[in-house]
C-alpha cells in the first residue's frame, strides 16, 4: 500500500493519501470531533502518543499533532496505523455499538489470542452477530473468546467465525407449522428411512439425526448428540444421509442441517 504524505501551511497538519477511498462518494468531510466519536480508523490514529485530530474526507486523511512533537517521528507510527487499519476489515465509519466492539477487541481479545500465537480479525457486526476471523494459534479458544464477548457486550447475541458456515434458517413454514411438519406421506417417509437406516448407523458415534419437518419437497434435519460439532458432519450429511434420503424419497429435492455445530459439547470427531 502506497500512501502519499503531504506538508500543509500550517505546520502542525500533515494530509495522508492511501490511494483507496476513505469515505463513500457523497459523504459530507468528517471533522475532528465526529471522527474521534464515529471512526474506527480516528481511534486508532489518535492512539498514538502526540497525535491530537484528525479528519477524513473522500480520499484524504488530515492528521493533526500536537506541540512538542515533530513528524519525522510521528510520521512512521501514522503511515503504519493506516495500513493496519486498510488491513484489519475494520470500517472507516461506524455506528456506536461497532465503536465499542473494535474497542474491546482491542482491550480484551487480541491479547488473549495473541497469548496463544493468534489474532483476531473484525469483519462485521449485522443483527446482533459479530462475525470474526481467528488467524494463527488459539483456534480451540473460539468457544471462550466467544462466551466473553457475549458477556461483556450485551448487543451481541452470537459470534461467527469468518470461513465457517452458519445453521441454515428454518423457513417461516416450517415454524408456523410446528409439529404439523411431520405430518404427510413426504415426512413419513423421511422419518422412517432416518429411523430405520440412518439413525441405526450415527448411533455408534452417538449421534442422532431429528426430522423437524419437510416444506416444499426439502426435509430440515437437526444433528444431535456426537453429531452436533463434528469435523465430519458436513461429510455425513452431503455424502451420507443427503444423498441416500433423495435417492430413497424421490419427491424430496434437498435434505437441509439447520443445526448449530458451535454448541455442540461432545462431537465424535474434534
Amino acid at each position: 500500500m502506497f500512501i502519499e504524505t503531504h506538508r500543509l501551511d500550517d505546520s502542525r497538519l500533515m494530509r495522508f493519501v492511501p490511494g483507496e477511498p476513505v469515505l463513500s462518494p457523497g459523504t459530507p468531510e468528517v471533522d475532528e470531533e465526529s471522527a474521534a466519536s464515529s471512526s474506527p480508523l480516528a481511534r486508532r490514529l489518535l492512539s498514538i502518543d502526540g497525535i491530537e485530530g484528525v479528519t477524513l474526507s473522500l480520499d484524504e486523511i488530515t492528521v493533526r499533532r500536537s506541540d512538542g512533537f515533530e513528524w519525522y517521528i510521528l510520521k512512521p507510527p501514522v503511515l503504519g496505523a493506516i495500513m493496519t487499519h486498510y488491513g484489519s476489515g475494520e470500517p472507516v465509519l461506524a455506528d456506536p455499538e461497532i465503536i465499542e466492539t473494535l474497542a474491546f477487541l482491542d482491550a480484551r481479545i487480541r491479547p488473549a489470542a495473541e497469548a496463544y500465537g493468534g489474532g483476531v480479525r473484525f469483519c462485521g457486526l449485522e443483527s446482533g452477530v459479530l462475525t470474526l476471523e481467528l488467524t494463527g494459534g488459539g483456534g480451540a479458544r473460539k468457544d471462550m473468546i466467544a462466551n466473553i464477548i457475549r458477556h461483556h457486550l450485551p448487543h451481541v447475541r452470537d459470534v461467527a467465525w469468518h470461513g465457517e458456515t452458519p445453521p441454515a434458517a428454518l423457513p417461516d413454514e416450517l415454524l408456523e407449522a410446528g409439529a404439523g411438519a411431520l405430518e404427510g406421506p413426504e415426512a413419513g417417509a423421511v422419518l422412517e428411512f432416518l429411523e430405520e437406516r440412518v439413525n441405526p448407523a450415527v448411533a455408534a458415534h452417538g449421534g442422532h439425526i431429528s426430522l423437524l419437518g419437510v416444506v416444499d419437497h426439502i426435509a430440515y434435519v437437526r444433528m444431535e448428540g456426537g453429531c452436533q460439532g463434528c469435523s465430519a458432519s458436513a461429510l455425513t450429511l452431503q455424502q451420507g444421509i443427503r444423498d441416500a434420503v433423495i435417492a430413497e424419497i424421490v419427491s424430496i429435492q434437498d435434505v437441509v442441517d439447520v443445526t448449530d455445530h458451535a454448541e455442540g459439547l461432545n462431537p465424535f470427531y474434534n
